[in-house]
């Protein structure tokens, strides 16, 4: 029985290489039990203490709001407190979300870009609903999302193929914004930032496809079939 001096794996029976990071083994040190061919890794708590400190931060802020509107600001509107009320569980909300997905950033940036177009969507309702959640937010993030994942295939070649998918996914809100544009629901100022934003995509397809012709048809065939 060996063990991996790189990772830390415990390997039953006798191997040349780590089956998990490929370094010799020649000169590997024996362990008596195994657990398995994966290492054995502590749990991390980084996630558990920023949700207790952000929920009791989350809390302390609504508490704090509420002695004030009702000892000095009684004649707060009631759509002003509910607005500040909902600005406190969005940030909640974004703030945890982003740590629970800390250790996939690619993933994680995604989830923030979603969560953060629907959390926009009741914004727009206790404002006023004047559009401006598919006007200005849906286009900027699909343009944003669609850049951060084909600079990130760029300067991270090894993770071409994920970042790939995670840009193919962006895809779909630029072609909510292409059917919102062509069906006329994109009026004024909205319809620069839908044409900024569809040329953007566009132009980063096209990009792919010339220069990352092989990698990026393969992933497109696999997303096909799922």
């Amino acid at each position: 029985m060996q063990n991996c001096p790189a990772c830390g794996v415990r390997i039953d029976g006798q191997r040349a290489r780590c089956p998990l990071c490929g370094r010799n083994l020649a000169n590997a040190p024996a362990e008596e039990e195994s657990t398995g061919v994966f290492p054995v890794v502590k749990p991390r708590r980084i996630y558990d203490l920023a949700f207790k400190i952000s929920t009791f931060a989350a809390i302390l802020i609504l508490v704090v709001l509420n002695i004030l509107r009702g000892l000095w600001l009684k004649e707060m509107p009631l759509h002003i407190y509910l607005i500040l009320t909902f600005a406190v569980v969005c940030a909640w909300i974004i703030v945890n979300v982003g740590m629970r997905k800390l250790g996939n950033i690619a993933k994680g940036i995604l989830w923030e870009g979603v969560i953060i177009l629907l959390l926009c969507l009741p914004w727009d309702a206790l404002t006023g609903w004047h559009g401006w959640s598919w006007g200005y937010v849906l286009p900027v993030l699909s343009a944003s999302l669609a850049v951060f994942y084909y600079v990130m295939g760029i300067a991270d070649s090894r993770r071409l193929t994920t970042y790939t998918g995670y840009f193919l996914i962006t895809l779909i809100g630029a072609a909510a914004v292409a059917v919102l544009y062509f069906t006329g629901n994109m009026p004024g100022l909205y319809s620069y930032f839908a044409v900024i934003s569809m040329s953007v995509c566009g132009l980063l397809l096209a990009a792919q496809v010339i220069f990352r012709g092989k990698q990026f048809l393969s992933e497109l065939q696999r997303w096909a079939h799922v």
